[in-house]
């Protein structure tokens, strides 16, 4: 005869070896990504920043880059401020001293880049776009010398004396021979008859002093 103690403990182990374990508990806690947005900030800000001494904390060490340079035709020395050097982003930060307490100019030059002002106006931003915007027909300067695309807004909605907007192609286009030169003003009717499409490829903020 099996003594009783050995059934006890033969039913015990078996017992134990099919009860399921306690399921974990269930959080509802959602892990969100963690994804960071690159801010973009306008033109403006970007001089507010500058202006109070800031500009630098908004960016990683890796993204600045600063330079000495000539500008204005060679006529100002400044210290340039280089945000997202040698990319398509870059953003130019001209100080006229070299502890950067006083900035003379803020540049962005690339249709394809992230800036824009606080009146709208986006790089890559189209010709009509920009006229819409303006709520006025607008006219721009010829092409082949140095401010080549500078728009006048004509005291339409954008007419601004601080901040200064220039048009330009993608890539290299022939310019027709009436669009070139320093006294030439091309128009919106004109770019139509030569099939040209114009955006905004640069915008300068230089701040009344």
């Amino acid at each position: 005869m099996i003594p009783r103690y050995l059934v006890l403990a033969v039913f015990t182990i078996f017992v134990c070896c099919n009860e399921k374990p306690d399921s974990a508990p269930v959080s509802n806690t959602v892990i969100e990504e963690d994804v960071t947005e690159e801010t973009v900030f306008t033109i403006e800000e970007i001089y507010g920043f500058a202006q109070a001494g800031t500009l630098e904390n908004k960016y990683a060490e890796d993204d600045l880059l600063e330079t000495i340079n000539w500008i204005e035709e060679g006529s100002i020395e400044v210290v340039t401020l280089k945000i997202y050097p040698n990319t398509p982003k870059e953003l130019l930060v001209h100080y006229t001293d070299i502890n950067k307490t006083a900035v003379h100019s803020i540049e962005a030059y690339a249709y394809d880049s992230p800036w824009k002002s606080e009146t709208g106006i986006y790089m890559g931003m189209p010709l009509a776009e920009l006229e819409t915007l303006n709520k006025k027909a607008i006219r721009f300067s010829g092409y082949e010398w140095d401010f080549a695309g500078a728009v006048d807004f004509q005291q339409g909605a954008l007419s601004s004396k601080t901040l200064f907007v220039y048009l330009g192609t993608d890539g290299d286009v022939a310019m027709p021979k009436e669009f070139v030169g320093s006294d030439v003003k091309i128009t919106a009717e004109q770019t139509k008859k030569h099939n040209i499409e114009f955006k905004v490829t640069g915008l300068l903020y230089r701040p009344n002093k």
